[in-house]
């Protein structure tokens, strides 16, 4: 069952300023439970929440009426058989990798303002969104978050079981990451305030900042970025770490000597041409 309806806000006033005229279109579908979403959008920003409603919301919205059409060709589709859910803001380029981003661009389909995506879904489920410039926010539990972006930055709010990311220059900020993170970026930042069993990251020059509470293996491969992991009271932590021109400082054994047992071990291995590598325990 889905329900579609498209709204016209045409202009009012508050305060005495006319608010700007915003139109959007409105799908519910009823699911089972936790499912999956797949979201593919050019220029537009994604905004996934993640709730104890069995419903799915998706909300297309654009403030210039110019581009009205955008909402009426865009693509929601939802296959109540397999809880997956599609929405595609533009059905004629091939926005599923960055080749389609790039030939898109040389054809000049790439200018345009794409509709601003937003989906509510039940928690657990799983997203993998695919943009170029649209910034990215993902709130409330997920199973799995996929984000593919050229410039666009990335924000996971609240817990996830697995990310994996590809972005190019955009930045990178997650919550905890329960069991893996993977990450492959040009020149964006990459924070996460939870590492989880498991996390490679390979950049060439962002800054990457890790808080560590569990257990886990840490891989990390730069050519100008600094590294900064740190480490949870009580971890044992074993280190191999090299720079050509950076400096490797630490404020905590990095042998295994903590004092703590093996399963209770952070094995972090940092590799950067000229960037500084510091470990450091969490206060």
């Amino acid at each position: 069952m889905s329900r579609n309806t498209m709204f016209d806000r045409s202009s009012d006033y508050r305060g005495g300023e006319s608010m700007s005229k915003k139109l959007e279109r409105h799908e519910v579908f009823e699911t089972s439970g936790p499912g999956h979403a797949r979201v593919t959008t050019a220029s537009g920003d994604v905004t996934i929440g993640a709730s104890e409603s069995n419903v799915i919301e998706v909300t297309l919205s654009v403030k210039d009426p110019a581009y009205q059409r955008m909402l009426d060709e865009a693509v929601i589709d939802f296959d109540r058989s397999k809880n997956t859910l599609v929405v595609r803001t533009r059905t004629h380029d091939n926005f599923n990798s960055m080749r389609g981003f790039t030939a898109a661009i040389r054809r000049g389909t790439w200018f345009g303002s794409d509709p601003d995506v937003h989906i509510a879904l039940p928690e657990g489920s799983s997203v993998e969104v695919t943009t170029a410039s649209g910034d990215t926010e993902t709130i409330g539990g997920l199973a799995k978050a996929s984000v593919t972006s050229a410039s666009g930055n990335v924000t996971i709010a609240d817990e996830v079981g697995v990310l994996e990311m590809k972005t190019a220059s955009g930045d990178v900020t997650t919550a905890t990451v329960r069991e893996s993170l993977t990450c492959h970026s040009a020149s964006g930042n990459v924070r996460c305030d939870g590492a989880g069993t498991s996390t490679k990251i390979r950049t060439a020059s962002g800054n990457i900042h890790l808080s560590v509470d569990v257990p886990s293996e840490i891989s990390v491969r730069t050519v100008s970025g600094n590294v900064a992991v740190s480490v949870a009271r009580g971890l044992e932590v074993d280190v191999d770490a090299t720079s050509v021109s950076g400096q490797l400082t630490s404020t905590m054994p990095l042998d295994g000597t903590a004092g703590g047992s093996s399963k209770d071990a952070v094995s972090i291995s940092a590799k950067t041409v000229s960037g500084d590598v510091k470990v450091s325990s969490a206060s």
